[in-house]
Order: C-alpha cells, then structure tokens, then sequence
C-alpha cells in the first residue's frame, strides 16, 4: 500500500503531493490545441474527444493526461459543443479509471481525482466539513495511524461515567473501543466521534483534535466533491476566442481599482467555500483561512471572460495579530484552475500564485497581474512580496517549474544586492539568441531571500521585516509573563485597561463586544512600542481605530486601516530590531 501524503503547514504556504505530476511523453492531440481558438481547432478539439471516449486510453497516465484536457477545455472553452463533449467526457472518467490495474490505479490517490482515495492530517473543521458533506466517504486512516492510542484523549473526553470502567480497563484497544461504542447509524467511525465531539460540553475540540493529529482517508468514489467533478456551475459559460497576456506595464493596471469587487452574501460565501475547501482538500492541500473560513468575508472579484478570485477571510478567533491573512481561489468558468493566500501587513501584502496541474499553459500571467490588482484595491497595499518557497527555495516542484521567471517577467525584484546582480547576469543571458533555460543550480542560487514588486508611493521605511514576527510572539509574551496575574487571560485584559489610558481611551463599554475583544487581543504586541502616551492625539485615535477593526466582521477593514498607521509599524520594527544589538 502507498504512503499516505501527510504536511505541514504554515499560514497558507503548504507540502504539494507531487504524484501524476509529470506530463506523459505521448500526447492525445489534445494537449498541443487544448488553449488554441477558432473554428478548424474546435473542429478538431471535438474529433479528438470523440476518438477518445469511443476508444479511451489504457494507461493510467494517459488517462490522466485526458483528464486535465478535458477539465482545462470545461474551464477555458472554445464552442458549446466542445464543452458538451467535454463534460460528456468527464462523467466518465471514473469507468475509465476502474478498469486500469490495481497497482495502476494506486498511483491515482492523492490526486483528487473521481475513484481516488486521498490521505492527509487534516485541521478539525476541514474534518468537520467533510464529514457534513461526504459522510460516507471519509474514516480515519487506522491502516496508517501509528498510535492509534492518541485518540483516547478524545475519546475519554466525551465518554459518559458508566463507560469508564470498560475504557480505562486497557482490556480494549482503542479501536475494538470504538466498533463497542460508536453509534450504529453512523457511516464511519470519523463521523460518530465528530458528532460526539460536536455534542460534547467543557472542552475546546478543536484544540483536543489538533493535538492528536489523526490521519484522514477520502474514498472520493463517486465524489461530487472530486476534481473531476468539483465546479461552481456558471450560469451561462463564457467561451473564449484566446489566452490574455498582461499589458507591458503590469504596474499601471495593478494600480488601477477593480471595480467589480463584491462581498457575497454569506448563503452564496458557503457555496464558495464549500467549492474551495473540496478543491484544496480533494488535492491534500490546505490553506489556515480557508480551513478557519469566514461566510462573513468573501470577497468575489470578476476578472472578466469568466475568471474569478474569491477572497476569503478567516474567522475573527484565529485571525493573526498584526496580519490579515486570507486564503483565495481561482475560478475559470466555475472550475478552481488555482489557489494560494495573500497575507496583508501595514503596506506591504504577501501573496504568490499556484495553478493547479491541469491548467497550465492558460494565461496565468495576466490573471497574476488582475489578482494583485484585486488585493491592491481591496487592502490599499504598496508593495507585494514573493517568499522563495514560491520560486523554489525548497520546493522542487517551482525549480522544475523556473517559476522565478514568472514573477521576474513581470516586475518582481530581489531584495538583496547580491541577488540582484545574479539575477540581471542571469536574465542577460537568457534574453541572447538560442540561450538554454536556467539550470537548477542557478535557479537554487536564485531561490534565495524574497522578491517583491513596489506600487507608486511606496516608501523603503515602510517595510515590515516578516523574520520579525516570531520575535513579535516572543515579546507579546514576554509582556504578559511581567502582569502579576495568574491568568493570562485577566493579564492580557490589565494590559489592555494600560494601553487604552495611554491612547486616551476613556471608556470601551459602549464599544462591540467584538471590538473589545480586538482590543484585548492584540495589546500584548502593541503595547510593546514605548512611550505611546506621547504620541500626538490625532496618532493615539488612529491607533486606537486600527485597533478596534480587527474585530471587524470584515478583516479587510482592518488591512486597509493598517496602511494608514505607517508611524506605527516603523516604531515597532524599530523596538522589534532594537533586541538584535
């Protein structure tokens, strides 16, 4: 039995599988026309389907192969009839599957795709969503759970007084425990102990969860939730005549505010989401915010032809202190083609795109340039930052890619001096006649530090260091250790009560409680700039302002508020870089 595909995963950075990623060496004529235009191609486009569903491919990566066309031509169409033809196509691409060998169809998992099964450690509400949605599909992996005894944490939490003398016996292995006690309507034994922590009182089960980390498996047999068959359906399709490229100044139109950008209302945000957690989980992937997703925040932004970015926020209750985390999706027609996140601090916003395997070789680049655009308008930043796992530092799937090319092309720069030189020796090179791609030596060597792209009126001072955030963490707790209170909670609020007589705050009670609890939260970390009772009146209410945001039920509120706060963020990096000297 294959490996399960387990990662970790930080703020929406994550471990990609990298299973069916390469491109067969045999091509089904697809694959050379699938993002050409015009009558013959579409003549042609249909003649190829047509051949391949009377007669379909044997071999697993050919049916792979077959699939990604198809999915791309649902996503990007030409003609009506080719689409009809391609989503024929599809709803039968789990027979197909089926009948590839044993052995074959292994190789599938953890792709995603119909008939698959897909393994990973999920965050407790992607297990929550999955067992509401596809409760039949899902049970812990106990094949690939090392310690199964782990889950006894949870088991004993909810367990009712009658049953303790059998479960603390050790008479039963924790799973023979649970065939004895689980629920006889349930689908697995997933669902029951979900529901049962759902039920249950005087714990946090998320936090109970987490900490013993159970391995998942998703049978997606039949799955409406698969890649192949996962899409908002678009009502009606747009087709398309080409693949846009961005304008030769992506700065201009970066700059220029989208104004087709709309807060869905949370009916509409659940259906987004829903469609977004599938397509990242189907995958083994996962993004914090769109794990912790917010219906309250979901921004759709219309990036014409049928494109779309869906903005998500994450609930108020594991937003980041001094950041605005989100996660996005990017939709053509309805189908996820992309994801990744974008992480706004003060001025400066850190993003970076991922198109999913099958929908390469569309018009990434100008969808990249309208995505900034989209969060340029929706936080007000001034420069974007590209970290180097983006590009390729430690990740191998980016090298193989040159995706330091992607975001080089487009005006993205190193930071560095050093790397800078590199990069402008490298880049004359490729630019003479018949130069051979970067090696993977110098994209490594490039790989290194971060690249960003500043707007007009950004300013060097208003760089906010990220390499300073843990050091943030340690500072927030290092204040709350100095209260003498044996709660940290009843610390953070003493620290808050300071902080708000140093900025005038007179009184919160009539304030959200919402705001409140903003307020509350993030004093640790801003009380750690000094002297702030000296500050200009005008500067203590737009602090305090800042502050009272981040209980917004929107975070983009806060984001944009933030930028305007640039006295602030350069007073705290300048206490944050004091404790290096």
């Amino acid at each position: 039995m294959k490996a399960p595909h387990y990662g970790a995963v930080h703020k929406w950075q994550n471990r990609m599988p990298d299973r069916l990623n390469s491109t067969p060496k045999e091509s089904n004529g697809l694959r050379s026309i699938r993002n050409r235009y015009g009558v013959e191609i579409e003549r042609r486009k249909r003649e190829f389907i047509t051949a391949l569903t009377t007669q379909p491919p044997r071999s697993m990566r050919a049916l792979v192969h077959l699939q990604e066309d198809l999915l791309f031509m649902q996503a990007f169409p030409g003609e009506p009839e080719t689409l009809r033809l391609a989503l024929h196509a599809l709803e039968q691409m789990e027979t197909w599957f089926s009948k590839t060998p044993r052995i074959e169809h292994a190789k599938l998992d953890d792709s995603g795709a119909v008939g698959s099964k897909s393994r990973y450690v999920f965050a407790f509400p992607i297990v929550q969503w999955l067992v509401r949605h596809a409760a039949g599909e899902v049970e812990i992996d106990w094949r690939n759970y090392d310690n199964t005894t782990r889950l006894d944490l949870p088991l004993r939490a909810f367990a009712r007084v009658a049953e303790r003398d059998g479960f603390d016996s050790g008479e039963y292995s924790t799973r023979e425990w649970v065939a004895i006690a689980r629920r006889r309507d349930a689908h697995t034994d997933l669902q029951w102990m979900i529901e049962a922590l759902n039920t249950a009182s005087g714990f946090d089960a998320d936090q109970l969860w987490t900490a013993v980390e159970p391995p998942i498996v998703w049978d997606l047999k039949g799955s409406r939730w698969s890649v192949t068959h996962n899409a908002l359906r678009p009502k009606p399709y747009v087709m398309r005549h080409a693949m846009r490229r961005p304008l030769r100044d992506p700065v201009s139109n970066i700059t220029k505010p989208n104004k087709h950008i709309r807060l869905l209302e949370p009916r509409q945000a659940r259906k987004v989401i829903d469609v977004t957690r599938a397509a990242l989980t189907a995958r083994c992937r996962e993004v914090v915010s769109i794990s912790y997703a917010n219906p309250n925040e979901v921004h759709w932004c219309d990036l014409g032809q049928g494109a779309a970015l869906a903005v998500i926020g994450a609930v108020p209750r594991y937003r980041m202190s001094i950041e605005a985390n989100y996660g996005y999706l990017l939709l053509s027609n309805g189908v996820p083609i992309g994801y990744g996140g974008v992480t706004a601090l003060s001025r400066q916003a850190n993003s970076g795109i991922n198109i999913f395997e099958p929908f390469r070789g569309s018009e990434a680049a100008f969808l990249w340039v309208e995505m900034l655009r989209a969060f340029q308008t929706l936080f007000g930043v001034r420069r974007f930052i590209i970290n180097g796992y983006q590009f390729g530092e430690g990740n191998a799937e980016a090298i193989r890619s040159g995706a330091y090319w992607f975001y080089y092309r487009l005006g993205f720069r190193p930071i560095s001096p050093t790397q800078k030189k590199l990069a402008a020796r490298e880049a004359g090179r490729l630019a003479k006649p018949g130069a051979q791609r970067s090696s993977a030596a110098t994209l490594k060597a490039l790989a290194k530090g971060d690249l960003v792209l500043d707007l007009p009126g950004f300013d060097a001072g208003d760089h906010f260091d990220e390499t300073l955030l843990p050091q943030l963490g340690a500072r927030a707790a290092a204040m709350l250790a100095a209260e003498p209170h044996a709660s940290r909670e009843a610390a953070e609020r003493q620290l808050a009560a300071k902080l708000a007589a140093a900025l005038g705050v007179r009184s919160m009670k009539n304030w959200p409680a919402a705001e409140r609890r903003a307020f509350a939260m993030l004093a640790p970390a801003f009380s750690i700039v000094p002297d702030l009772a000296s500050w200009n009146s005008a500067e203590r209410r737009s602090l305090v302002a800042l502050m009272r945001k981040k209980g917004h039920a929107q975070e983009s509120v806060f984001a944009r508020a933030a930028t305007k706060n640039p006295h602030f963020f350069r007073a705290l990096t300048q206490e944050l870089e004091s404790d290096f000297l």
